[in-house]
């Protein structure tokens, strides 16, 4: 019985075929880089003068200092801005996370053509341009009687992040096992026992990605705001006005803050999907438990 014949390539053929294979990884990585520093540069820029010992943006470096970021205090329009736009943002988050994932639940346990209904009615003015929504919110506002400030910034900033929230819980609520809720009536819970035992803590690390982006949008929110700000501006307002004269090292240092305290709430909020997913992820306990099997 004779033996199959095994083909073997060329040498040459080989080589070839792994000189492209290093070229395309090298690429790939070439593309992967460029793309990083041009997303990253600038914030990097931004904190890199935060600490410069000169009102000057550009180089040369002056030295070290820490003098910005204790002058964010010291001026009191930008210390202003920020807190009234941080209280804005927390306000929204609040509101939109409720009131989103309550019409996702409406939209989701609807019938027939109801839910299709629904939920254009919810997103339609997500996708209505910032300039007219804030725009049409302003007349009728000023129709209406409802003065400028802290609520009608509120009230415009729900208009656009709500539908955010709704659609990313819908998605989640989507996915459950409509069993589980069944067996919970079944067993004689009412609907908001069922709710709250059985479908929200399946529903927490949804919420809190929408609520996570809500912040994101609300705080970053600058053309609807323009419509609806009386004399106190948020933090991206004042800091488009001051554009006009410059930039100057307290909102380097503001900006330097805001990106370290995303960069932290991005990680916690990665830690506590992940514990969601897996209750034991980064402990080793799920690890030694299979090798016990």
């Amino acid at each position: 019985m004779t033996s199959p014949e095994v083909s073997v390539a060329p040498a040459g053929v080989v080589s070839m075929e792994s000189a492209l294979r290093v070229i395309r990884s090298l690429f790939a990585w070439a593309g992967f880089i460029a793309v990083y520093l041009f997303l990253y540069t600038p914030l990097v820029t931004i904190g890199i003068f935060a600490f410069n010992d000169s009102t000057v943006q550009a180089p040369p470096w002056s030295g070290f200092t820490l003098q910005w970021f204790g002058a964010i205090g010291q001026n009191g329009l930008l210390f202003s801005a920020l807190t009234f736009g941080l209280s804005v943002s927390l306000l929204v988050v609040a509101v939109a996370s409720v009131v989103g994932t309550y019409f996702a639940v409406v939209v989701n346990s609807a019938t027939g053509a109801a839910p299709r209904v629904l939920l254009a009615a919810v997103i339609i003015p997500a996708i209505v341009p910032g300039m007219v929504l804030g725009l049409s919110l302003a007349i009728t506002f000023r129709l209406v009687g409802v003065p400028p400030g802290l609520w009608s910034i509120v009230i415009g900033h729900l208009a656009f992040t709500v539908p955010v929230v709704t659609l990313v819980v819908l998605t989640r609520l989507r996915r459950l096992d409509p069993s589980l809720t069944q067996a919970s009536m079944d067993l004689g819970a009412n609907g908001w026992r069922t709710f709250w035992h059985v479908t929200f803590p399946q529903l927490r690390t949804a919420i809190l990605a929408a609520a996570l982006l809500t912040l994101t949008l609300s705080f970053d929110e600058v053309v609807i705001t323009f419509f609806l700000a009386g004399t106190q501006q948020t933090l991206p307002l004042f800091i488009w006005s001051q554009t006009r004269f410059g930039f100057t090292p307290e909102i380097n240092a503001i900006v330097t803050i805001i990106g370290a305290v995303s960069i932290v709430l991005i990680v916690i909020a990665t830690r506590v999907i992940e514990r969601e997913v897996d209750p034991f992820a980064g402990t080793g306990r799920k690890r030694r438990s299979r090798r016990g099997r």
